[in-house]
């Protein structure tokens, strides 16, 4: 009985023994080396193009403090989708192939070129076919072939009218007062609120709470991007009703109520872009939390 005890014993203690040694046994963690594609920055171009095989080019520039699309659509370009595509000179791949051989990775006919354009210099991104087994994309890049993520011809491959800015305004336009006296809601009141230093004021008698305007300005008028934008061209002698925003550079941005509902379609004039809201942000939009006091 206890020579049992005692067998029992002995091999309690060679488990707990061979299971602490590997839980305490490093890890093996196999290196893969990784080759970068490039050695720039994002920062350093100012200009981008997009060739395809069946479709118009999509080219962007660079202008002081965004990006714009220049072709096919004229228009502010989403700055995070122009990042999301120059960020290919940021990526790295666990392969790098000889260039003898562009076919077996469908760079004889690629799917896409990316140019990338810094101080005149232009830097072309070739993208291939897929591989079957990682399902990541080959890139041709300086007569190496890489494999990367397939994201990146992805962006670059986003409709362009998808890769316009959907917020109705620039950060860099500041707002120096709405002018909504011409919509019939406010038409009575000639209704103008000005901002100055992020104090609110308005037309005579106005009544509101500044932080009232505050949230209704930041929610509505900055933090508040379309469900989709369309270039279009509107018949400026419809008698459209109409409001202004001026800004403190002098600038004056005129949108067209187009449509209310089902939803709300604003027309920048300036941009010739159509803005799709719902009807219910629509609506705020064009109504700041004011009353007018009664005489």
């Amino acid at each position: 009985m206890k020579n049992r005890w005692l067998i029992n014993i002995i091999l309690l203690v060679m488990v707990l023994s061979i299971s602490l040694f590997l839980f305490l046994k490093p890890t093996k963690i196999k290196q893969t080396k990784q080759f970068s594609i490039s050695t720039f920055n994002l920062s350093d171009f100012d200009s981008i193009k997009i060739d395809f095989p069946s479709r118009a080019s999509v080219i962007f520039k660079k202008s002081t403090e965004s990006w714009d699309m220049i072709e096919p659509v004229k228009g502010r370009a989403d700055q995070f989708s122009v990042q999301k595509i120059i960020s290919i000179v940021a990526t790295s791949s666990s392969e790098k192939l000889p260039s003898n051989d562009l076919a077996k990775y469908g760079l004889d006919k690629p799917t896409m070129k990316l140019k990338l354009i810094h101080k005149g210099q232009e830097e072309e991104f070739i993208f291939g076919t897929y591989n079957s087994v990682t399902e990541d994309q080959y890139l041709l890049y300086k007569e190496n072939v890489y494999l990367i993520s397939g994201s990146y011809s992805e962006a670059a491959a986003t409709q362009p009218i998808e890769l316009i800015d959907k917020l109705p305004l620039t950060k860099s336009e500041e707002i120096k007062y709405f002018d909504f006296s011409r919509l019939e809601q406010w038409q009575s009141k000639r209704l103008k609120v000005t901002r100055n230093n992020n104090e609110w004021s308005a037309n005579e008698g106005s009544q509101f709470k500044q932080n009232e305007m505050a949230e209704w300005f930041d929610m509505t008028w900055v933090k508040n991007p379309a469900k989709s934008v369309e270039k279009s061209s509107i018949d400026l002698r419809i008698p459209y009703k109409s409001f202004d925003i001026h800004t403190i550079d002098g600038k004056k941005i005129t949108f067209l109520r187009v449509q209310e509902s089902p939803e709300t379609k604003l027309y920048r004039v300036d941009e010739g872009l159509l803005y799709h809201f719902g009807s219910d942000i629509g609506f705020t939009m064009m109504n700041p939390p004011i009353e007018h006091s009664k005489k």
